[in-house]
């Protein structure tokens, strides 16, 4: 039997997060855990996330109170190890920041994973494309990238209502040659972040395309755009890895 601790109504903070799956329960989410060898994970229950993290980081790392998650460990971090009143002032002085750092993930209600690629070799632009039956009326899609030598490169991503023409991302091409259109979000503080870069050497198409290079934990951005509930939509993207490691690349969708 493996000792696993767990700590109810309560996430843990860190930008060591190398792994997030959705549409999971706790009990899933600690399998996964287990079989990567995760010294601790978060299983947010309002939405089914799961976040794996591999090592604790002494600078950053911390908990917070949350009504819909727990966190579960193999491991304690040790520079928890404080009185209980101690661990109440931290939890007090960083519950603007839990809310800060999951938006970008815990807001997704029902999301779908399309894509999930873990250390995976340098690889030239690959096409991904996926059929998606939209549930509401408002549909984001988020794509979220770490890589701790080199960077992903991203481009030409698009979203088009299934047996039609008609593109629904105003650049996602990156043509305008800025953030136009699309959110992002670095919510673990993560070094080397992405951003739309001129280097039409490196683009799939065109000149420019999203340069992603987070060291230390993973940053998103994210589209929304508007569906019809029950309408199928072809969403596609390229994706070009330069192999450093560690690194991930995942893809989901939801409202």
């Amino acid at each position: 039997m493996i000792p696993i601790g767990m700590i109810s109504n309560t996430i843990y903070i860190t930008s060591s997060i190398d792994g997030i799956f959705s549409n999971m329960t706790c009990t899933q989410c600690t399998c996964a855990a287990l079989i990567a060898g995760a010294v601790g994970w978060n299983c947010v229950t309002s939405n089914g996330t799961c976040q794996l993290i591999t090592n604790y980081s002494l600078d950053n790392g911390h908990i917070v109170e949350t009504t819909n998650g727990s966190f579960f460990f193999q491991q304690f971090p040790s520079h928890l190890l404080l009185t209980t009143s101690d661990t109440t002032a931290e939890i007090t002085s960083t519950t603007t920041t839990t809310t800060t750092a999951l938006d970008c993930i815990a807001s997704l209600v029902g999301a779908t994973s399309l894509l999930y690629l873990a250390n995976v070799s340098s690889q030239s632009y690959t096409k991904y494309s996926y059929i998606y039956t939209a549930v509401t009326t408002s549909t984001r899609l988020t794509l979220s990238f770490r890589m701790d030598s080199n960077n992903w490169s991203l481009d030409t991503i698009s979203v088009k209502k299934s047996g039609t023409s008609i593109e629904l991302l105003a650049n996602g091409d990156f043509h305008l040659g800025n953030g136009t259109g699309l959110s992002s979000c670095n919510p673990y503080n993560a070094t080397k972040s992405g951003f739309v870069i001129n280097d039409s050497l490196n683009a799939q198409s065109g000149s420019f395309y999203w340069k992603d290079g987070s060291t230390g934990a993973a940053d998103y951005l994210y589209y929304y755009f508007p569906t019809d509930i029950g309408t199928n939509y072809t969403v596609s993207f390229y994706l070009k890895s330069g192999g450093g490691l560690p690194n991930s690349a995942h893809v989901y969708i939801g409202s």
